[in-house]
């Protein structure tokens, strides 16, 4: 059972999220990706998880912390029967709307991806997909990994796909000259970090607080291997910067780790 704390994490962090979700999907509206995703798959997916997902027409695929929804919509143009499970339901209200717009065919479900519902649609599944940025919200990541594997049939692949956690640790330092980094936290430091994010005036106090969790590579392998996953593959790729990143240049963007359920 997950404890009573990372309960409290995580229904914080769905309130931030609930109340986020306009402002953070205006950005989405306006790059317009989602529209394009369903027909070039590459536009949201790396190659070493477009390798990965190969063959997945008409397979079961669940992808968990789907967010913005733009992987859900590209694996559902690659024709693959779709779950998208999310903690925020204002998050799967804008998908699901997105989704009928494209006439795509997907399921939602809200639900903490450390506590899914003991009969979730479309389980066992032939693919679970998690990643992007969904760890660093999560405050116990062998149960994040023991519940994708507890979805998946057996032989079925989990794929992992992380911003890196390197990235992690740096922020722009203050009067050392533009683009000069400093470290803002430490690897190994696993505690809860708050950030407090200003909200609009309407809103209750608090609404905007959130909690994230650092994670180091080993971190993820061991959960990976301790949920039941054999492990056959890792990648890191990406030196670009996104727009709102401080300027990491020269650090990998994306680490991708998979393997089938044992």
């Amino acid at each position: 059972m997950i404890g009573r704390k990372s309960a409290s994490f995580h229904e914080t962090n769905r309130r931030k999220w609930n109340a986020m979700s306009s402002w953070w999907q205006d950005q989405v509206e306006k790059a317009g990706v989602w529209r394009k995703c369903p027909r070039k798959p590459s536009l949201v997916l790396s190659p070493a998880e477009l390798h990965l997902l190969r063959g997945i027409r008409g397979k079961r695929v669940c992808v968990l912390g789907s967010g913005d929804n733009k992987v859900v919509f590209a694996l559902a143009g690659m024709g693959a029967r779709i779950t998208s499970v999310d903690i925020s339901e204002v998050q799967l209200a804008i998908a699901a709307r997105r989704a009928r717009s494209l006439g795509l065919d997907v399921r939602f479900v809200r639900a903490d991806v450390t506590r899914l519902p003991r009969r979730l649609p479309g389980a066992p599944f032939d693919f679970v997909y998690t990643g992007g940025h969904v760890a660093v919200w999560v405050s116990n990541l062998h149960k994040y990994y023991s519940e994708a594997v507890r979805i998946l049939r057996k032989g079925g692949r989990l794929i992992v796909s992380e911003y890196h956690p390197f990235r992690r640790l740096w922020k722009e330092g203050r009067g050392r000259g533009k683009g000069v980094m400093v470290l803002e936290r430490r690897y190994f430091d696993h505690r809860p970090q708050r950030y407090d994010s200003p909200g609009e005036a309407k809103e209750k106090p608090g609404s905007r607080t959130s909690y994230e969790f650092m994670w180091t590579v080993s971190d993820f392998i061991g959960a990976l291997r301790d949920a039941g996953v054999a492990l056959d593959h890792f990648s890191e790729s990406g030196e670009e910067v996104e727009d709102w990143e401080p300027p990491v240049y020269g650090l990998p963007l994306l680490m991708v780790i998979s393997g089938k359920k044992k």
